[in-house]
């Protein structure tokens, strides 16, 4: 559907009673994330922006699927200074024997209806943002843990499964959680502190997994991380290929715990065409994909429980700028696989149209392997190589194409 005008409160009302009555599926049905998603993705929440009834929406119907679940939903108001727009966090939890808790979470809020300084890919079209996988499929795994958990007895650590606004404003929601932790509202009891979360786990964009390929980020976070890791890949039967980055910082939720010192992981699949565009829409979701990130997110947790006194917190060096999102001085015009599907080398995933790489003649799936005199190995090499380059500068690019290489001056 073509979504060129904003649809009104009287829809979204409308579309929101619809889906209320929207029953989780029992846990590994297709349709139980599918249905999430088709939810939160919807045209009548008008993009989920902060402050906007779609964003009001879409908190109600999160409390709703963990009170479902008998997890205590609770929401927590927040101001967004930019704007004055006031919108929520939302949690539910389950206590342990520890007094612990790991935190899953992930961002509902999306662009709106886009446009000039809304952080769209084309800021110039007014149009519904539905945002299926950036966040909608990050909700969805939060709901498939909350049913995956909910029924277990005896958890060593608590589990607190949360919901977090303003991402796309600044990772505002997730900050003002973590630092009004003495303020939740737990089955535990009321108020933690940062020294009671054992370790974040984020989703941000888990819906397109493609060849199986994921990214899992935060491995340098905690001493223990190698061995949970281990533990639940092995537990998986190593079913999807993971690409480890260390680094805490990002460009989501999960940076505001790290930057507490608290231990992360963020699991994505990566950037696609449609992101940040009206294109990012539900029928483009790999469902089966979406739960199979899930259950391994699942597993980590599991794993983590087997740490009574928690995790051991370590730092990682800051990442010079975010593949997805931006930072460098300049940058080649290209979305980069962030999900390391090629070895010794770095796909170029979107070669964005009317961009340097795309003026010399560069092409979605091109394999990058050398940047002037940088090889390329995977995407923190190709991260270190953009560091190096400034306005004006022609850069040598060596591709590969379809196993021929070839090579492109990319006027920066």
């Amino acid at each position: 559907m073509k979504r060129i005008l904003f649809f009104g409160l009287a829809l979204a009302l409308s579309g929101g009673m619809q889906a209320q009555q929207i029953k989780m599926p029992k846990l590994g049905k297709r349709l139980q994330s599918q249905k999430v998603v088709e939810y939160l993705a919807n045209d009548a929440l008008a993009g989920r922006d902060g402050g906007t009834a779609g964003d009001t929406l879409a908190v109600d119907f999160i409390a709703g699927q963990l009170g479902k679940l008998g997890l205590d939903p609770h929401m927590q108001p927040f101001n967004v200074k930019k704007g004055d727009v006031n919108t929520f966090n939302v949690y539910g939890s389950i206590p342990g024997r520890s007094g612990k808790y790991i935190v899953v979470g992930a961002h509902y809020d999306h662009l709106g209806m886009g446009g000039a300084m809304s952080g769209s890919r084309r800021p110039d079209t007014l149009a519904v943002h539905n945002g299926a996988d950036d966040n909608a499929s990050g909700v969805a795994g939060v709901l498939y843990l909350a049913k995956y958990f909910s029924g277990k007895k005896n958890l060593e650590h608590g589990i607190i499964f949360a919901a977090f606004g303003a991402e796309e404003r600044g990772i505002v929601g997730s900050k003002h959680f973590v630092e009004n932790l003495e303020g939740l509202e737990l089955q535990g009891g009321k108020g933690i502190s940062q020294k009671d979360i054992v370790a974040m786990v984020n989703f941000d964009m888990i819906g397109r997994l493609r060849g199986k390929a994921i990214t899992l980020g935060g491995t340098g976070t905690a001493k223990e991380m190698d061995a949970i890791i281990a533990g639940a890949s092995h537990e998986f039967g190593n079913a999807l290929k993971v690409t480890r980055s260390e680094q805490g910082h990002g460009p989501s939720d999960h940076s505001a715990f790290y930057a507490k010192n608290i231990p992360v992981f963020y699991l994505t699949t990566g950037g696609t065409e449609e992101y940040h565009t009206p294109d990012d829409d539900a029928h483009l979701l790999n469902y089966g994909g979406l739960d199979s990130v899930a259950t391994f997110a699942a597993l980590l947790v599991e794993q983590m429980q087997g740490y009574p006194g928690g995790l051991t917190f370590t730092e990682t060096a800051a990442p010079e700028a975010s593949p997805m999102r931006g930072g460098f001085k300049v940058s080649l015009g290209l979305m980069p696989d962030v999900t390391g599907q090629v070895e010794n080398g770095l796909r170029a995933e979107i070669v964005v149209k009317g961009k340097p790489a795309y003026k010399a003649g560069m092409k979605n799936g091109d394999v990058i392997v050398q940047v002037n005199d940088i090889a390329i190995k995977d995407i923190q090499v190709y991260m270190q190589a953009l560091g190096t380059l400034k306005k004006d500068d022609l850069v040598k690019v060596k591709v590969l194409r379809e196993g021929k290489e070839m090579f492109f001056d990319v006027q920066l």
